[in-house]
């Protein structure tokens, strides 16, 4: 509960009720860490009424495809992509279901790589806050079964 109370603290005191507030990047993948970030989102864009951006960016895990030599893959880049980006459309489907209607909320879904792509539609879009997750290691048990 401290943990929560502190980082409510960090959202205040960042983005200060006086701060003139038009536009906000969430960047979100579906894991736990982004829903955490996009409930800060929520909270930053509804109390200034500003427009609220939920991107998720997939990125090709690069390693699947170097230094496996003749190995078998079941996939092919095109199909790992669009296997990728549908994951992506449903998990910005439910983070869009989650946002109140008192906000305004588009979803963007980008290819690349994850702090990159997000600096760049910062700066491009003119977003006044972005709010994003720590980086983690990406799990490949999605190769795993089915």
């Amino acid at each position: 509960m401290a943990g929560r109370e502190v980082q409510q603290r960090v959202v205040e005191e960042t983005v200060a009720p006086s701060a003139c507030v038009q536009r906000v990047l969430v960047a979100f993948d579906g894991s736990d860490e982004a829903w955490a970030s996009l409930r800060e989102a929520i909270a930053v864009a509804d109390a200034h009424r500003a427009l609220l951006t939920i991107v998720g960016v997939v990125e090709e895990p690069l390693g699947l495809w170097m230094g496996l030599g003749a190995m078998s893959v079941p996939y092919t880049r095109e199909r790992l992509r669009h296997d990728l980006e549908r994951e992506m459309r449903v998990h910005l489907a439910e983070a869009r279901d989650e946002v109140p209607a008192s906000v305004s909320v588009t979803t963007l879904i980008v290819r690349g790589r994850p702090a990159r792509v997000a600096a760049r539609l910062a700066e491009a879009g003119g977003y006044d806050v972005v709010v994003a997750c720590r980086a983690r290691r990406r799990r490949l048990a999605w190769l795993i079964g089915s």
